[in-house]
């Protein structure tokens, strides 16, 4: 009966994973960075639509397209390429169908896996309902356990912001989670459909949804990056 040959170990590391600097420091040897950088991105919860988007991908040649949509890749290349020096992340904001979320989401999964950056998706419906859910006595969860890991991740998207019906309970939680990051500087992503004026189709401004010390903390924590045009997804559609 034939066996298969155990693999080499790694020449580094010697099949122990790690390696010592020249300046005496322990760190992951060059053989175990994939693995690593796919536990980040297993951790970062991108949702598995969008797990493959980039910021090449994003379809700028399709029908839809707008000058903004150029403009706003662009300001998302360029968070990537400065993220050391960055102290303010980006609030996207423009109708549906437009790439909100692919551009968020590109940007958290090139930091995660190319820069070791610990960072995380979170859909700000999903959080609410998880958090009502903990007020169920059979749900061994509790609400700060279910927050803590948006409120301490170096690198947050927040994503829909401001399609719950804002009610005093949704801008509490929001409020909450917002201004701890606000304190301790960490970096944030924001999409929403809502501006700063109400809209054409009669969408509320985004600091009546959110709430006004929401969206102060907001205009200090994040640049402004807006998006126009057609719903792609609408444009796409197969008609019958």
């Amino acid at each position: 009966m034939s066996t298969v040959a155990a693999p080499e170990p790694c020449a580094f590391c010697k099949g122990f994973g790690v390696v010592e600097t020249p300046e005496g420091r322990v760190v992951a040897c060059r053989c175990r960075l994939g693995d690593l950088a796919e536990a980040r991105l297993r951790a970062a919860q991108i949702p598995e639509r969008y797990r493959d988007c980039t910021l090449e991908n994003y379809k700028l040649n399709l029908p839809g397209h707008h000058p903004s949509h150029t403009k706003a890749r662009a300001r998302a290349k360029r968070f990537v390429d400065e993220w050391k020096a960055c102290d303010r992340g980006l609030l996207f904001v423009g109708p549906v169908g437009v790439g909100k979320t692919h551009l968020a989401t590109a940007i958290l999964r090139t930091l995660v896996t190319e820069n070791g950056v610990r960072g995380v998706f979170c859909d700000f419906s999903d959080l609410l309902d998880r958090i009502k859910a903990t007020f169920s006595p059979t749900n061994p969860d509790s609400a700060d356990g279910v927050v803590a890991p948006y409120r301490d991740a170096e690198l947050l998207v927040l994503d829909e912001l401001g399609a719950q019906r804002p009610t005093d309970w949704v801008r509490d939680v929001l409020y909450g989670l917002i201004n701890t990051r606000y304190n301790r500087q960490r970096i944030t992503i924001v999409t929403t459909n809502y501006g700063d004026a109400a809209g054409p189709n009669a969408e509320e401004p985004l600091e009546r949804r959110v709430g006004t010390m929401v969206r102060s903390r907001l205009y200090e924590m994040c640049d402004l990056v807006s998006l126009d045009g057609s719903d792609y997804r609408a444009m796409r559609a197969v008609r019958i």
